[in-house]
């Protein structure tokens, strides 16, 4: 593939629980009551895998590592990472493969972009 990849925002296709992996089955389920989703922008392509989550205010999720390092950028909104890191609009946070990590999403919720240069296990501590 040499041509450029475009994903406009308004025109996502956002995930469902169905589209979830095994090990997240349980947070895609609470996540889908409360509205929070995720949209895959590029599943492997010119070496990247990158998603859009939009998540409610206080939504919490659990202490979790990811085999993979990835790359976040907070697009709109804030989120209160477990370490006691505040991340708002315009922060990048770099985590490194198997960092253990959680957060609460801020008032106002949270729009962030991931990106990793693989696909990646979750695992949750169960903490």
């Amino acid at each position: 593939m040499t041509e450029p990849i475009v994903r406009h925002l308004a025109t996502l296709e956002w995930e469902t629980k169905a589209d979830q992996k095994a090990e997240v089955a349980a947070l895609a389920e609470q996540a889908d009551a409360t509205g929070a989703r995720r949209s895959r922008l590029t599943t492997g392509q010119h070496g990247f895998h990158s998603h859009i989550s939009e998540m409610p205010a206080g939504f919490e999720v659990p202490p979790h590592t990811h085999d993979i390092s990835e790359h976040m950028t907070i697009l709109d909104g804030a989120l209160h990472v477990s370490d006691g890191t505040v991340l708002a609009t315009g922060d990048t946070v770099v985590i490194p493969a198997n960092h253990l990590y959680g957060f609460t999403v801020g008032d106002e919720g949270v729009r962030f972009l991931v990106v990793r240069a693989a696909d990646a296990a979750t695992q949750f501590t169960g903490k």
